[in-house]
C-alpha cells in the first residue's frame, strides 16, 4: 500500500505560471508528517558539529535557515550510531541521550518555519575522512579501493551493537521531536558493503545468498520500529547504482529496494548513487549530466509504490516539475541548491525565480571545504555555514545614504554594488567590456563550465532589481569619475594575464614601484605566446601542437587545454606541480583527467619551463639528482633540460596581476583627497571566485 497521501487541493492556481509551478507546491504525507511542498534538503556533511559528537548552534541555524527559505524537508546530515561508525571527528554521536536537548534545539527552528526534520542515521563503515582513520568496520577485510587503509571484519558481536545502535539513535531522534530518521544503505557506510556483493564475501548468515546480504539492514529496520513506534516514519537513503567496473549496478539497486519495501518497514526511498570509489556520482559536479541521474529515479519509482526523493542536480522549475508531472519523483532534493539559496522554495512560489542563485555544481567550496573537515561554505553564498552571523537578512539600511560608484563588473564588483545599493546606496556600475562578468564569461566557455556563468547571470538580475544603475563598454577615467561626483569608488577592476606582450598593461605603474614582477622565463615576449584570456574569448584561434604552461592549479590552465583540445589542437600540458588541474575538488580533478585522456590531452607534472625558443619549450623536471652531497640535497634542483619540439603556440598559465594603475593613479590625486576609495577582487589580489565575493559581500556592509 502507497503511503503517499494527498492533501485536498488548494483554490485553483490563479495565474499560468502558478498553474505550471503548482506540483512543486502540493503538499505530501509520509505516514502522519505532512510537507508543505516537494522541496526536500538533502542530507550532506557540513563539518559544523563539535569534536565531542555535539549539534553546535551553527548546525542548528544551517538547518534553520533552510526551513525559513520553505524547504518542507530537512534531512539531517550522517550521524553516527556507535563510535566506531564515525567518517569524521565532527560527527554527530546519535546514540548518546546526551545530544537530545542540542537535537532539539535543531528540531524546534525547523518546526518555528513549518518545516519537518529527519534524521539521518548512518555506521561510516570502511569510509572515512579522517589520516590514519580509527579501526574500520566491514563486512570482509578489504580496504575500500579508494582507500589505501584495511578494515576489521566485523563479527557477530559487533553486529548486535550496530543494530542497537541504530535503535537507540532512532528513539533519542524521536524524543527531541524529529518528525522521523533515515537510515543510509548509500554511497558510503556499512549497510552498503554489507548488501554489495563485492564487499560481502561472508558466508554465514549476513552473507552468500541476496537476503543474506539484506539481513543487517532488515534487522536495523526492525529495531528501529520496535525503539520508536508504528507511526514514526522511517526512510532508507538507497545507493542504486555503485557506478564502478566492480560494484553492483541499476537492475541489482531495484532489488534492493524490492527487498526494502517488501519488509513493510520502510515509508519512503531517497535516491542516490555512487560511492568513494565513484566519489563523482555521489555529489556530481558540472560534467555529470543530471539527466543520468534522472533515469535512475525514475527506474525506482517505476518500481516502487513508495514515496521517492529525487536526486541528482536538478532544476526546480524545468526538470523538477517534468519529473513530478511524469510520476518519475514525488519529491525533490536539493543538497548545494539550497546552500547556495536557501531561499530557494520561496523565490520561486513568490514568482521570483528570477532572483534564485544557482548552484553551479563547482564543488569547491562545499564538498571540497568538508572534506578537509572544515565548515561548509559556498563559493556564491558568503553566509553558508555562517547563518548566525553572516547573512543576507542582516544588511541594514546605512545611516548615511551616500553615491557608490563601482568600477569593474566582475563578481566582486556586481556582488559590492548588490550589498551596497540594498543599504539604500546609489550604486552606478562602469564595465568596459561590452556585457558584465569580468573573467567568468571567459571561463563559461571552457568545456563543461558553462554554468559557471549563473554566477553573474544572478548579479546581474538582483543588481537590477535594486535599481543599480550599469553602464557598459565604459572605460573609467580620472575625468569621468570626477564627473559623477562620488563619495565612493569601489576599484574592481580585476586582474589580467601576467605576460609582457599583452595588448593592455594595467601594471606598468605598480612595477615602476617595485609592487608587481614579470615573470622570468626567456622568450615568454615572443608572439607564439598566448594567454588563456585571449584563448577563451576568440582574440586568437590556435591550431597544430600547443603547450600549455599550468602553473594555475586550477580551472584556467586545465580548462583551456581542454578547450584547444575541443578545437582540433594537439594539446600537451606542463605543470610543475604533482597534477594537472591540482587545486581542484578531488571528483571534480578526476573526471577531468579522464576527459583528458579520452581527448588525447599530454599530461606533464612536475615539470618546469626552463625557456620558451622558436617553435619549441624547453622543460626540465622539478626533482633531480644533482649535487646530492651536504646541504645541496636540500635544495630542489631542476633536472637535465630537454626540448619539446613543433610547437605552434604556448597558451601560459603562469599567474594573473592586479588592474590597480587607475586605482593608483586615482590615490595620488588630489582630485579625490576627500573620496573613500576601496579595492576588491582581482584588483586587490588575484584570487578564485570564492574568496573575492565573500570579501566583496564584507565590504559592501562597511559603506
Amino acid at each position: 500500500m502507497s503511503n503517499i497521501v494527498a492533501s485536498h487541493e488548494a483554490e485553483a492556481p490563479v495565474s499560468a505560471d502558478a498553474q505550471r509551478l503548482a506540483p512543486l507546491f502540493a503538499p505530501l504525507r509520509i505516514r502522519e508528517v505532512e510537507l508543505r511542498n516537494r522541496f526536500v534538503f538533502q542530507p550532506h556533511f557540513t563539518a559544523l558539529g563539535h569534536i565531542d559528537g555535539q549539534p553546535s548552534d551553527d548546525l542548528a541555524a544551517y538547518y534553520e535557515e533552510r526551513a525559513r527559505g520553505g524547504a518542507a524537508l530537512i534531512v539531517t546530515e550522517s550521524q553516527a550510531i556507535h563510535m566506531t561508525g564515525k567518517m569524521s571527528r565532527r560527527f554527530i554521536h546519535a546514540w548518546d541521550p546526551a545530544v537530545i536537548p542540542n537535537l532539539r534545539k535543531i528540531a524546534d527552528g525547523v518546526h518555528a518555519h513549518g518545516g519537518r526534520i529527519f534524521s539521518q542515521l548512518t555506521h561510516a563503515g570502511h569510509t572515512s575522512l579522517e589520516h590514519p582513520p580509527h579501526i574500520l568496520w566491514a563486512p570482509t577485510q578489504m580496504p575500500e579501493p579508494s582507500s589505501h587503509f584495511s578494515t576489521k571484519a566485523i563479527d557477530e558481536d559487533d553486529i548486535r551493537t550496530v543494530i542497537d545502535g541504530f535503535a537507540a539513535s532512532a528513539r533519542n531522534a524521536a524524543e527531541a521531536g524529529f518528525d522521523g530518521v533515515e537510515v543510509k544503505i548509500a554511497h558510503d557506510g556499512l549497510l552498503r558493503s554489507f548488501a554489495s556483493p563485492h564487499f560481502n564475501r561472508r558466508t554465514d548468515g549476513y552473507g552468500g545468498a541476496f537476503e543474506n546480504r539484506m539481513r543487517l539492514s532488515y534487522e536495523v529496520l526492525e529495531a528501529i520500529k520496535r525503539a520508536t513506534s508504528d507511526t514514526f516514519p522511517v526512510g532508507v537513503r538507497l545507493c542504486l547504482d555503485e557506478f564502478t567496473p566492480f560494484g553492483y549496478d541499476l537492475e541489482y539497486g531495484l532489488q534492493m529496494a524490492r527487498g526494502l519495501e517488501a519488509t513493510g518497514m520502510v515509508d519512503y526511498f531517497n535516491s542516490d548513487a555512487g560511492s568513494f570509489s565513484s566519489y563523482w556520482m555521489e555529489i556530481p559536479p558540472a560534467a555529470v549530466a543530471a539527466s543520468d541521474f534522472r533515469r535512475l529515479c525514475a527506474e525506482l519509482k517505476r518500481n516502487s509504490k513508495l514515496p521517492v526523493v529525487a536526486f541528482g542536480r536538478i532544476n526546480a522549475t524545468q526538470q523538477g516539475i517534468d519529473m513530478l508531472r511524469a510520476g518519475e519523483a514525488d519529491l525533490l532534493g536539493f543538497a548545494r541548491q539550497l546552500i547556495t539559496d536557501p531561499e530557494t522554495p520561496n523565490k520561486i512560489k513568490r514568482g521570483r525565480g528570477d532572483l534564485v542563485r544557482m548552484c553551479i555544481s563547482c564543488n569547491d567550496a562545499c564538498l571540497h571545504q568538508v572534506n578537509q573537515e572544515k565548515g561548509i561554505r559556498c563559493i556564491q553564498n558568503p553566509g553558508a555555514g555562517r547563518e548566525r552571523t553572516v547573512n543576507e537578512r542582516f544588511i541594514t539600511p546605512a545611516d548615511t545614504k551616500r553615491r557608490v560608484v563601482v568600477v569593474g563588473g566582475g563578481p566582486a564588483g556586481l556582488k559590492v554594488a548588490e550589498v551596497a545599493a540594498k543599504r539604500g546606496h546609489t550604486v552606478t556600475v562602469l564595465e568596459r567590456q561590452r556585457v558584465l562578468g569580468g573573467q567568468v564569461m571567459l571561463a563559461a566557455n571552457q568545456p563543461e563550465h558553462a554554468i559557471i556563468g549563473e554566477v553573474t547571470s544572478y548579479l546581474e538580475s538582483v543588481i537590477a532589481d535594486q535599481g543599480v544603475e550599469v553602464r557598459v563598454g565604459v572605460s573609467a577615467t580620472p575625468q569621468l569619475l570626477r564627473e559623477l561626483s562620488p563619495d565612493v569608488i569601489v576599484m574592481a577592476t580585476g586582474s589580467e594575464p601576467n605576460l609582457p606582450n599583452q595588448a593592455e598593461d594595467n601594471g606598468r605603474q605598480a612595477r615602476a614601484l617595485g609592487r608587481q614582477i614579470l615573470p622570468e622565463i626567456p622568450g615568454l615576449e615572443l608572439p607564439f605566446v598566448v594567454s588563456s584570456d585571449q584563448v577563451l574569448s576568440g582574440d586568437v584561434k590556435l591550431s597544430g601542437k600547443v603547450v600549455v604552461i599550468d602553473d594555475n592549479g586550477h580551472w584556467e590552465a586545465a580548462g583551456t587545454a581542454e578547450f584547444l583540445a575541443d578545437n582540433g589542437c594537439q594539446v600537451e600540458v606542463v605543470a610543475s606541480h604533482a597534477a594537472v588541474g591540482e587545486d581542484l575538488e578531488s571528483g571534480t580533478r578526476t573526471l577531468f583527467h579522464r576527459r583528458a585522456a579520452i581527448k588525447r590531452i599530454r599530461l606533464r607534472t612536475s615539470t618546469i619551463v626552463a625557456e620558451i625558443a622558436p617553435g619549441r619549450v624547453q622543460i626540465a623536471q622539478v626533482f633531480s639528482s644533482g649535487d646530492a652531497v651536504g646541504v645541496g640535497q636540500y635544495l630542489l634542483l631542476p633536472g637535465d633540460e630537454e626540448w619539446i619540439e613543433g610547437v605552434d603556440w604556448v597558451v601560459a598559465v603562469i599567474g594573473r596581476r592586479s588592474r590597480e594603475d587607475l586605482y593608483l593613479e586615482l590615490k595620488a590625486s588630489a582630485d579625490f583627497t576627500g573620496v573613500q576609495i576601496e579595492r576588491v577582487g582581482d584588483c586587490l589580489a588575484p584570487r578564485l571566485i570564492q574568496s573575492t565575493i565573500g570579501e566583496a559581500f564584507a565590504l559592501g556592509q562597511t559603506l
